[in-house]
């Protein structure tokens, strides 16, 4: 069963990106009141309110790893798993080495109703084989010091008038940019490779409205997992692995 983490120790994955926020302090009272009302909680109803708070921290484009791991949580005690395994999924760009939300989501994902075979991954994921243990946050980072090194680097060279120096630059800009192609490559936005969860039982259709025939013999179930292929206006296109592509409600998905 998934285990809300300690206050502290999801704060401390929260506080430095909320130390920018435009109201100091704002996000974490908003955090720790989501995560309080989430330990009273005694009914589906309450995980949701607690749900719900969590969302707001996001609905101004924030982002944070702790703010979706426990949003996950919430939904998953609400029942809503197609929720859960979405949050959780985006969770795993921020903490991909959490062992919780390792289990947190495999959990959700055997329990969701809908549950279809997860999609390959994409072919860049085996040559940039580190992909899945760095977060986001860790590989631009990392990106970005390795360029100030080589910068630093090929200066040193300069004024020393060493040549390994330069060697040692070319390697560092390199390296940085193998890390900042991963980032990139890690926001879904930037690459196109999307992934959207049903969150409620719902029919996929063959093109945009009620009007056309269902692209499926049966109705999809919460938690039936797809790549977005493209969007328009209340409807989404996806791929479902194994049986085909169809036309959904956008309010029956999530993103």
């Amino acid at each position: 069963m998934p285990k809300i983490v300690p206050i502290l120790l999801a704060l401390s994955g929260f506080l430095p990106v909320a130390a920018s926020a435009a109201e100091p302090g704002a996000r974490q009272r908003t955090f720790v009141r989501a995560l309080e009302v989430f330990d009273a909680a005694k009914a589906p109803r309450d995980y949701r309110e607690s749900a719900a708070l969590l969302e707001s921290l996001l609905a101004d484009g924030f982002r944070n790893g702790a703010v979706y791991y426990n949003l996950g949580n919430a939904y998953y005690r609400a029942g809503e798993y197609g929720r859960a395994i979405a949050a959780y999924r985006k969770a795993k760009a921020y903490r991909p080495r959490d062992p919780y939300l390792e289990a947190n989501l495999r959990q959700a994902l055997s329990v969701a109703p809908g549950r279809l075979p997860e999609p390959p991954p994409p072919w860049w994921r085996h040559v940039l084989f580190w992909g899945g243990w760095l977060s986001f946050p860790e590989k631009a980072y990392g990106a970005f010091a390795a360029v100030v090194l080589a910068a630093l680097s090929a200066a040193a060279a300069l004024i020393l008038r060493r040549g390994a120096g330069y060697w040692v630059a070319a390697a560092l800009l390199v390296a940085g940019g193998v890390l900042g192609l991963d980032a990139a490559l890690s926001d879904p936005d930037a690459t196109g490779s999307r992934r959207g969860v049903v969150t409620t039982e719902t029919v996929a259709r063959k093109g945009i409205g009620k009007d056309y025939e269902p692209a499926f013999d049966q109705p999809l179930k919460d938690g039936a997992e797809f790549t977005v292929l493209s969007e328009n206006g209340d409807w989404v296109f996806g791929h479902f692995e194994g049986i085909g592509d169809g036309w959904l409600r956008r309010d029956h998905t999530a993103l």
